[in-house]
């Protein structure tokens, strides 16, 4: 069975209850100046289940250890005292960003800023800095970001 597809919605909430409930969420594309890779945009699928976000990940050729760990809010709770909740996530960059943005959203991504379109196009080496953060296996790791 082919792995689930990261899902985008309108609201940033939905996105969220939609990755605590252990599902794919594809989070809106953002674009950083000061980021590990370089100024460009970046995304990321976001979930509470390590091991259905890796197997996408592994369907798209991405390693394992590009799962980082972060927790998630619990937009269930007053926001005074919120509680976090364990969550994971995998950055795309660079030509990842086709694994799992559609073309239709990459290309008006494209015309929303002025940034080297290498930075988006497939084969664009964005493997070859590293990750340069501290990823653990979920099975090894502090479950609580």
């Amino acid at each position: 069975m082919p792995p689930e597809l990261p899902r985008a919605f309108a609201r940033r909430a939905d996105g969220f209850r939609h990755a605590v409930a252990g599902g794919l969420w594809l989070a809106p594309l953002v674009y950083l100046e000061h980021a590990r890779f370089g100024p460009g945009w970046y995304g990321k699928v976001v979930s509470s289940d390590p091991e259905r976000l890796l197997a996408w990940a592994v369907s798209k050729a991405i390693p394992r250890r590009a799962l980082e760990v972060k927790s998630l809010p619990d937009l269930d709770t007053p926001r005074k005292g919120r509680r976090r909740l364990p969550g994971y996530h995998i950055d795309l960059w660079g030509a990842r960003l086709a694994l799992a943005y559609d073309p239709h959203t990459l290309a008006r991504t494209r015309g929303r800023a002025s940034i080297p379109l290498h930075r988006l196009e497939p084969g664009a080496g964005d493997d070859d800095d590293g990750a340069g953060g501290k990823i653990e296996h979920p099975s090894t790791g502090d479950r609580h970001g």
